[in-house]
């Protein structure tokens, strides 16, 4: 069950895995929002832009299933989205059932600036890890992030 054979160490080890976690959720979060903030928009909005940016067209589904939330959810941002300008809504050439979410000339803009804005946050980030390892901390985050969706798969 576990590869610890003190009990005690493996209790530890739970609890500041835990802690560690909570932390560097929390401070990227924060940090990442303090980016977007500065362009005006949510981190909702933000990462829908940015995935109709890599995609050039998805649907709400799509986007709904990329970023884990409601279509409802999705939706109310999509609406505050098209009322600026960013995005329009289109019927699929393929199917007209299907409403597809393409940005506009302004939100590929923008969208751009917020990729390049935490493109520029996480290349500060890489900078500030001692040289030589930036592979290793990628694997390291690999391995972790593989094993949080394990257990969360568990659970569900």
């Amino acid at each position: 069950m576990t590869n610890y054979e003190d009990p005690d160490k493996y209790n530890r080890c739970i609890e500041d895995i835990g802690e560690l976690l909570r932390q560097t959720v929390r401070t990227c979060q924060v940090l990442e929002r303090q980016q977007i903030r500065t362009h005006g928009f949510t981190s909702s909005q933000c990462y829908i832009l940015l995935e109709i940016l890599k995609a050039e067209s998805m649907t709400i589904n799509e986007i709904s299933l990329k970023m884990g939330l409601e279509i409802s959810t999705i939706t109310r941002i999509m609406d505050n989205l098209v009322r600026d300008g960013l995005v329009v809504r289109t019927r699929s050439p393929r199917d007209k059932r299907i409403v597809e979410a393409l940005l506009t000339e302004a939100g590929r803009r923008e969208a751009i600036k917020l990729r390049n804005s935490i493109h520029s946050y996480y290349q500060n980030i890489i900078s500030l890890l001692p040289a030589g390892h930036v592979r290793e901390v990628m694997s390291a985050t690999q391995q972790l992030l593989t094993a949080v969706v394990q257990a969360g798969n568990k659970d569900a």
